[in-house]
């Protein structure tokens, strides 16, 4: 036993697919937690996992409710969630309740305050901390918050480059401060994501592109002879074509 309820500050439980939860019952109460990463995936990947995953908030989060809920208060700074619990939000849903509570708990604290501008925070979305809007894509998403180092800022400031001092990564959907992560914007879809989510470069121009744009060829072209990877500027100098029949890509280099 490694008396989890008394060491453990940082549970993160990527790949661990096939759980259900029950196994968190150790954590019960516990004081000193301060980051529970529940997303079943590692840093920068996407959270999207197939077959589904069978975690189950009937589980999980009674024992989330005991940490959130201790009179000595808990020392709980960052809350990530499996995708597969946020696909049917709903208002009535046990999940959705408990959001409300991790939100009053928060409010419970002292006012925390951007550490670059000075800003009050959250100041978005209702001043929660967690989404729980259920029309928005970011629902059940926490927000000024870094995964990596939990400092607060917010999505204002810039650093002398202009980028932000906080940003969410597009694919993996995590806020990370620019001392933890640094942030590029996909050369197809000019969307934001971790430089470490990239997994490609163009071919001729060597931008990176998003996973996400090389699936469903957002404008941008991946050979299927030679692999090489085409954003949407470079495409038309690739001259890739694509067969109208079985849309088979291919660049003109091969």
């Amino acid at each position: 036993c490694i008396d989890a309820v008394n060491k453990v500050k940082r549970l993160k439980l990527a790949n661990c697919v096939n759980i259900t939860g029950a196994g968190l019952e150790p954590l019960r109460g516990s004081l000193i937690i301060e980051q529970i990463d529940l997303s079943l995936v590692g840093e920068h990947q996407s959270p999207k996992l197939y077959p589904e995953p069978s975690i189950s908030c009937n589980h999980v989060l009674p024992i989330l409710d005991t940490i959130i809920a201790s009179e000595g208060g808990c020392a709980l700074r960052h809350l990530q969630f499996p995708l597969v619990w946020l696909q049917e939000p709903s208002t009535d849903s046990e999940f959705h309740q408990f959001l409300q509570r991790y939100n009053q708990m928060w409010a419970n604290r002292e006012e925390i305050s951007c550490l670059e501008c000075n800003q009050n925070l959250p100041y978005l979305s209702g001043n929660e901390w967690i989404d729980t809007n259920t029309l928005r894509p970011d629902y059940a998403t926490q927000y000024n918050t870094c995964y990596g180092c939990f400092k607060h800022y917010c999505y204002e400031c810039t650093v002398v480059d202009g980028e932000g001092k906080l940003d969410c990564c597009h694919s993996c959907k995590r806020d990370c401060c620019v001392d933890c992560t640094k942030m590029h914007v996909c050369r197809s879809c000019e969307i934001m994501n971790c430089h470490n989510c990239y997994e490609v470069e163009c071919h001729i121009c060597s931008e990176t592109i998003c996973s996400e744009c090389i699936e469903e060829g957002n404008d941008c072209c991946k050979c299927e002879d030679c692999n090489a990877v085409f954003c949407s500027s470079c495409n038309v100098m690739a001259e890739a074509r694509t067969c109208g029949q079985c849309n088979y890509r291919c660049c003109n280099y091969c």
